[in-house]
């Protein structure tokens, strides 16, 4: 989270707490002064202090780290107040002389994921998006990285196997055409998946799901037929489908539908995105 924070462009750190005396004496100062260190930051932490009850007891000590990892500010035993001088232009210099950030190697973990909604990337920017043999418009897109994206389903697999009208099932996708999830790269597989987590919650909220099918067809012998690594994110309810295994007969055979005729309008998809859209706008 810190890193996260430090990569947005963050200069200084608050960390309000409450640390048991034990724990306080073991791990509070050292816990902040390696968040300042390993991200170059002000960390202001502010603390819980005094007895609570008979058996809780807030350890207080609250502090201000400087980005080099040097306590400047510290309150004492009790209630009490510090100050200390933020420096910015300190922040700047520590890091000219110490460039950590390129010294990392996302290339072997992935790269930190943004944590505000601003991460997803310009939709429109592109007119199509490529998935195996098939193209999907811009239009269908709700929601994209630099390294994947989410689209609406031209037929999703519960219109198939409901009497209920609920049709929800979207797909995420990474934006180079990779077939197997083997052939992505470890950042590819970071994006991939916090894009899978970021959709479904919204998916889950959309439409009124209190769980979420997440699937994914590895290979021919699995049941893939597009030659594109791609996960199904299909929000559920209570008793939706009276045998639950057969949503995955359903997926096994949902890639083939591509090429028949009972498919979604492009409006009927257009209007779907849209209304996905906004979620990530906001």
């Amino acid at each position: 989270m810190s890193t996260a924070l430090a990569k947005e462009g963050a200069d200084i750190l608050t960390y309000p707490s409450a640390f048991t005396v034990p724990t306080g004496m073991a791990h509070w100062e050292v816990l902040l002064r390696s968040r300042a260190i390993e991200t170059q930051c002000y960390v202001v932490a502010a603390a819980q202090t005094g007895k609570h009850n008979e058996k809780r007891q807030s350890y207080g000590h609250a502090m201000v780290v400087d980005p080099w990892g040097a306590v400047i500010a510290q309150c004492r035993e009790g209630t009490d107040v510090c100050v200390a001088e933020i420096d910015l232009s300190y922040v700047k210099s520590v890091r000219a002389n110490m460039p950590i950030w390129s010294h990392r190697r996302p290339d072997l973990y992935g790269e930190i994921q943004n944590l505000s909604k601003s991460s997803g990337c310009d939709i429109d920017s592109e007119e199509k998006y490529q998935f195996g043999h098939c193209w999907i418009k811009n239009t269908q897109v709700f929601y994209k990285t630099k390294l994947s994206y989410a689209f609406v389903n031209i037929k999703p697999v519960f219109a198939a196997i409901l009497i209920l009208n609920f049709n929800a099932h979207v797909l995420v996708a990474p934006l180079r055409p990779a077939e197997r999830l083997c052939d992505l790269s470890p950042t590819e597989i970071s994006d991939v998946f916090n894009t899978v987590q970021t959709v479904s919650n919204v998916i889950k909220k959309h439409f009124n799901g209190t769980s979420l099918t997440v699937a994914v067809q590895d290979g021919k012998d699995a049941g893939q037929t597009v030659k594109h690594f791609h996960v199904h994110i299909l929000p559920r309810r209570e008793q939706d489908i009276p045998n639950n295994d057969d949503i995955y007969h359903e997926l096994e055979k949902h890639d083939k539908v591509m090429l028949q005729s009972d498919t979604r309008s492009e409006e009927e998809m257009e209007k779907e995105s849209r209304e996905l859209r906004k979620y990530f706008n906001s």
